[in-house]
């Protein structure tokens, strides 16, 4: 038997007939419940008792007699996501201490409804769960602005801009991807109609590409355009903003999802580094190798890898405590990662055994790595070092390099696996390469 379903409660405050009904009728069910109130103080007390997910506003009329519930919102500290109703007619409604996550439209439809809620629920249920966590650090958020006309890329750049946002554009799609795949930027905005390729091919392009795929697009459509919003969803947008773009509702929207993706980035950070030495872990160094080999294999560049294990890591645990034989590992990721260039990636693979991935690096270059770093520790003053056999502390390292000893990633493992294993036959404190194939 499967236990209970989690629906988010939806708790919608307005006094509009119209959009109660808008509302009721297309909210799905299978994923949200619903609590409807006409009444400030209803809304404020079923937030106090802790029973809603999310806060669906439509301010009342006039907007001063909303000032209560902003305040008392604002005394809550972004404890509830809010999602503001706004009529296309009307101008957009000022609360400047209010937190808006999301802005719904009217006429509301449910394809907007559900993509407002999703978007707010997830970047709730992150803001949770990373509450005590430090966030992935970016110097700006940089957004990616996609549209053929300069006039309006002008004129969005210039909003993102005054937000403290880097801002990158392209003209049409080609374009767009071959700098999302160099910027690698926090936000995608797409417009729908570019010249040659248009939104909905970048947007699939975009998704299929592991680097960017994490990376949420928002479509920019005409106001009549429902089929192209539809069309967007499907092919993975995360949403959409509709022409003449209000200021306001991009700033709000950008936020959010460039918050979320911060947030996202933290919880891949933090499940693909070792907690130890804050190195880049084994479940990293699968999806890093065979990201490299493929761009190896595409323009016929070299690629190698070396395998390096601390000599005799049992002995230094049993005579100084495992705490000790800790500090070693940290000050050894540290030794490793300030003596490699930035384009190389240091992994912790397990135990005491580490892999240094070096792009664009041949056999003799992996060498020349490999007995820089083996000097480097050998020469270091680690503590207790003294106590080691020989009188300090060293490493033995396997180089293994493709095209030359194996063309896949576990091939690539394994020879500079083998490699190390006779450096450490062969005496320890030295490197050893892999034999070729065959």
């Amino acid at each position: 038997m499967t236990g209970p379903v989690f629906r988010p409660l939806v708790l919608l405050l307005s006094g509009s007939r119209e959009t109660i009904t808008a509302v009721a009728s297309q909210l799905d069910y299978e994923l949200f419940n619903l609590l409807i109130t006409t009444l400030e103080e209803e809304a404020i007390e079923a937030i106090r008792r802790g029973w809603s997910d999310v806060l669906i506003f439509e301010p009342l009329s006039p907007p001063h007699q909303s000032i209560c519930l902003c305040s008392f919102l604002q005394e809550q500290g972004d404890t509830l996501p809010v999602i503001l109703i706004t009529s296309s007619q009307d101008l957009f409604p000022e609360f400047p201490r209010l937190r808006v996550y999301e802005v719904l439209h009217k006429p509301i439809n449910r394809l907007e409804l559900s993509a407002r809620l999703k978007s707010v629920i997830t970047l709730r249920q992150l803001e949770k769960q990373l509450a005590d966590q430090p966030l992935a650090h970016r110097e700006a958020a940089r957004v990616l602005l996609v549209e053929d006309s300069s006039l309006q890329r002008k004129i969005l750049a210039g909003y993102l801009a005054g937000e403290g946002i880097e801002v990158i554009t392209a003209a049409d799609g080609e374009e767009a991807l071959r700098v999302a795949e160099h910027k690698r930027p926090d936000l995608i905005l797409l417009d729908v109609i570019l010249p040659g390729m248009n939104g909905f091919e970048v947007c699939r392009l975009l998704k299929e590409n592991p680097a960017l795929k994490d990376t949420p697009v928002v479509f920019i459509t005409s106001r009549q355009g429902r089929e192209e919003r539809i069309r967007g969803l499907e092919c993975g947008a995360d949403d959409f903003l509709t022409k003449p773009v209000d200021k306001r509702e991009l700033l709000i929207r950008t936020h959010s999802l460039i918050r979320r993706k911060q947030l996202m980035d933290t919880l891949v950070n933090q499940a693909s580094r070792d907690p130890l030495t804050g190195l880049y872990n084994r479940r990293q160094l699968a999806l890093d190798l065979q990201r490299e080999l493929s761009r190896a294999k595409r323009y016929s560049t070299p690629l190698s890898l070396i395998m390096a294990d601390v000599d005799f890591f049992k002995h230094y645990n049993d005579t100084n405590g495992h705490l000790a034989g800790d500090e070693i590992l940290r000050q050894l990721a540290g030794l490793f990662v300030s003596n490699t260039r930035d384009v190389d990636t240091v992994y912790r693979y397990g135990g005491e055994e580490f892999i240094i991935l070096l792009p664009q690096t041949d056999l003799a270059g992996a060498i020349t790595v490999a007995e820089k770093l083996r000097q480097k520790v050998e020469k270091h003053s680690f503590p207790h070092g003294e106590k080691q056999p020989g009188g300090r502390l060293t490493i033995s390292l396997g180089v293994a390099a493709y095209p030359d000893h194996a063309r896949d990633a576990e091939g690539l493992i394994l020879a500079a696996d083998r490699a190390l294993y006779r450096a450490k036959q062969s005496g320890k404190n030295r490197y050893a390469t892999a034999i070729p194939p065959g």
